[in-house]
């Protein structure tokens, strides 16, 4: 690409990936207090795919999530302005790429391990650190029905 010309699909990504993760903070406080709507059983009960487990884990893992998205946002803006920098300048907006992208992942390793795990507790929203994650409570729940068969018979 010319030094002269603008990445314009990279921009309408950054701008509106912007938008979602700006919209995403300012909800960020009433998931925290656990006073979102989507946290409403009854709201993600009509669309919700997978076990009740996933979807307490899903909602746990939110601010792990929003925070996976503001890595990779800020990583596109440093990789938007390491292609128009030159000298010391596209060297600093390369490492801080690398580094964003490097943190976009572990934020997506820990917003695996809350949904199924519910751990590290500091990300959980408080009202959430006493439960169980996902797989925790999906094994219980097959166990159940396990021995509930095995007494019918």
């Amino acid at each position: 690409m010319d030094k002269g010309t603008v990445d314009t699909g990279l921009l309408v990504a950054i701008v509106l990936l912007g938008l979602l993760v700006l919209g995403s903070l300012v909800l960020m406080p009433k998931v925290w207090r656990s006073e979102a709507d989507i946290q409403k059983e009854e709201a993600t009960a009509k669309w919700w795919p997978f076990s009740e487990a996933f979807r307490a884990g899903f909602l746990r893992s939110i601010p792990a999530a929003v925070g996976a998205l503001l890595m990779l946002e800020l990583g596109l803006i440093a990789g938007f302005f390491e292609q128009y920098l030159t000298g010391d300048g596209s060297r600093l907006a390369n490492r801080l790429t690398v580094y964003l992208g490097t943190a976009f992942v572990l934020m997506l390793l820990v917003d695996l391990s809350v949904t199924l795990f519910n751990r590290p507790k500091f990300i959980v929203p408080p009202d959430a650190r006493d439960e169980r994650g996902a797989v925790p409570l999906w094994w219980s729940s097959r166990k159940y029905k396990k021995t509930k068969r095995r007494r019918a018979d």
